[in-house]
């Protein structure tokens, strides 16, 4: 059925008179008769509102409305932590899964190294090593030299030289959006690479951070790994990898709590982790400052003022250093 256009006149007057608000009427009933109208003013054929009293069963009382629109409105608090809860699955499943994977890869990198170590070289293989050892290239003697260093000289080597490689990426301007990316952890993206919470552990962008940790972890791997230690080159591996991963979660974790702007990188939670360790296995052991050297004081003390102070951090929200990364490594190695 067509309206004429007399019809229609009067029925957008019935509607703008109802669209006029009373103390019964919500600011929602004015905008669906407002968009009634409309509806009927531009279509010609359009056949939508047979009568006004359609548009009068819309206004109810306020009172009813807030309750209708609070018993649909979906609950955002709940939604917002939902989300929160599934953008942190998949970095907390990452950390589960390479703290575990590291710790088994360990296991088997030791057994097989141990039962190696036991086998004998017989005489042909003396006479073939002595043989090529003239005819040697760079890598060989490399390797070679490699091999003579103490354990912890080879697992502090490694770690530095993967350190110097990402430093040195970093360098590259054309670079910056893969680093950014993947070499940094940022607690407030829609969506965290997993990847980044291991590789950020190993990411240095300026020259003095670099240099601080790297005499920091060299000055520990020493006193953690056989044989002054009590650690196997493949186990202090391990706790290091795991100390990346759960250092960068716990960073992440807080700063998405408190709404934290900015990115974390760094290999200070990882010595951190092992720091904690170092320090309840050594609680004696006197420690100094780099720039202080006349003044010493016991691991265990040293452990308890690091912790403090981050937890200090943590309270007064500084942002100078990421403190929820160094506490949860600290706490991991303990």
């Amino acid at each position: 059925m067509f309206y004429t256009e007399q019809v229609r006149r009067n029925q957008i007057d019935d509607v703008l008179n109802i669209s006029t608000p009373t103390a019964c009427q919500d600011a929602e009933t004015v905008a669906a008769a407002t968009a009634s109208s409309a509806t009927v003013s531009k279509g010609r054929g359009v056949h939508r509102i047979k009568s006004t009293v359609q548009l009068r069963k819309l206004s109810v009382p306020a009172n009813t409305l807030l309750a209708r629109r609070a018993f649909n409105q979906p609950n955002h608090n709940l939604k917002r932590f939902q989300s929160q809860s599934n953008s942190l699955l998949g970095p907390s499943l990452f950390c589960i899964s390479v703290c575990t994977g590291s710790v088994m890869l360990a296991s088997v990198i030791q057994y097989e190294r141990l039962r190696d170590s036991v086998k004998q070289i017989n005489a042909f293989e003396f006479y073939k090593n002595s043989i090529y050892r003239k005819n040697e290239n760079v890598i060989s003697k490399l390797k070679n030299n490699f091999n003579k260093l103490e354990p912890s000289e080879k697992v502090f080597g490694t770690i530095l030289l993967l350190n110097a490689i990402v430093f040195l990426a970093w360098q590259v301007p054309r670079w910056q959006h893969i680093m950014i990316k993947y070499f940094m952890t940022d607690a407030l993206a829609r969506k965290i690479p997993v990847s980044s919470l291991l590789l950020s552990a190993f990411s240095h962008s300026s020259p003095i951070h670099f240099c601080f940790n790297m005499y920091a972890l060299h000055t520990f791997c020493r006193g953690v790994i056989q044989p002054w230690g009590d650690m196997g080159p493949e186990e202090f591996s391990a706790m290091y990898i795991s100390g990346c991963v759960v250092s960068s979660l716990a960073s992440i974790i807080f700063r998405r709590s408190f709404k934290f702007q900015g990115n974390s990188l760094g290999a200070s939670g990882a010595i951190l982790s092992v720091v904690g360790y170092f320090s309840l296995s050594n609680p004696d052991q006197k420690l100094g400052i780099i720039f202080l050297p006349n003044i010493q004081f016991d691991a265990i003390h040293a452990l308890f003022g690091i912790i403090s102070l981050d937890i200090m951090g943590l309270i007064m929200k500084w942002q100078m250093f990421d403190h929820a990364a160094h506490l949860g490594g600290t706490l991991f190695g303990m």
